[in-house]
């Protein structure tokens, strides 16, 4: 299992076991979704802890987990994909959330990667 998957599995558990924090392993590609997901409200924030753990502070609004649903998308098994024009017909979807791209720009939100017309491998979608 890869550290993202592993990191979404450990973020799923804690939101459903209503839990303030939760540990990760530390690496640069959890760093960089983290913070995204802070950058738009989803976390309250993640503190590196130290070279192998990441606190990541889970965000409730009125008692309910602030991500209703987060799924990986590509697996190291299986590359997941998208170009500028398949994210254009992604976005014109009504309440279908949002992706997470890694892109030759960074990790962007697939509103951003649309700005920048790139696609990416599809990493995360998060309701």
């Amino acid at each position: 299992m890869s550290l993202l998957s592993n990191m979404i599995s450990i973020v799923k558990v804690g939101y459903n076991a209503r839990h303030l924090q939760v540990i990760v392993q530390n690496s640069k590609l959890c760093i960089n979704v983290l913070s995204v997901l802070y950058k738009l409200g989803y976390i309250r924030g993640f503190i590196i802890k130290d070279q192998k753990n990441i606190t990541i502070l889970l965000k409730y609004i009125n008692n309910k987990p602030a991500v209703r649903n987060i799924a990986v998308i590509s697996t190291p098994g299986r590359r997941t994909y998208l170009k500028h024009k398949k994210l254009e017909k992604f976005l014109t979807k009504k309440d279908s959330g949002f992706l997470i791209l890694s892109t030759s720009k960074g990790i962007l939100t697939d509103e951003e990667s649309n700005m920048f017309k790139i696609g990416g491998e599809a990493l995360l979608k998060i309701n």
